[in-house]
């Protein structure tokens, strides 16, 4: 896919559904695969054509380029190819999936959600 079709698609993405669309400008090289049309779960998932590693910092600067605030990386499993990355930006908090697909493919998941308030 061009970088021209990828802008394009992802246009169209946030005005279908704004509330869904990816919360931070994706890395370029990144192809949206699915988009939550509800806002449940995953927001928007897809695949970045780069090793693991590649893909995790790629995304990690997208998103804090952004406004995001990194707060934690939780490794997942066992191999270390699948990371849960949290981030912060006022009170909404963005978790991001990074998984190894294949040596240079990757996927990811991104969703938003209110930071949890914390009683006492």
């Amino acid at each position: 896919m061009t970088f021209l079709a990828t802008v394009l698609m992802l246009s169209a993405v946030a005005a279908a559904a704004p509330e869904t669309a990816a919360p931070f400008r994706l890395p370029v090289g990144a192809h949206v695969t699915a988009v939550s049309p509800d806002g449940r779960g995953w927001g928007v998932s897809g695949e970045l054509g780069f090793p693991f590693v590649q893909a995790k910092a790629r995304l990690l600067s997208a998103a804090s380029a952004s406004g995001w605030r990194h707060m934690h990386t939780i490794p997942l499993g066992r191999k270390g190819d699948r990371v849960l990355m949290a981030f912060s930006r006022g009170d909404t908090e963005l978790t991001v999936m990074v998984s190894r697909v294949a040596i240079a493919k990757s996927s990811f998941s991104c969703g938003v959600s209110a930071k949890a308030k914390v009683g006492r």
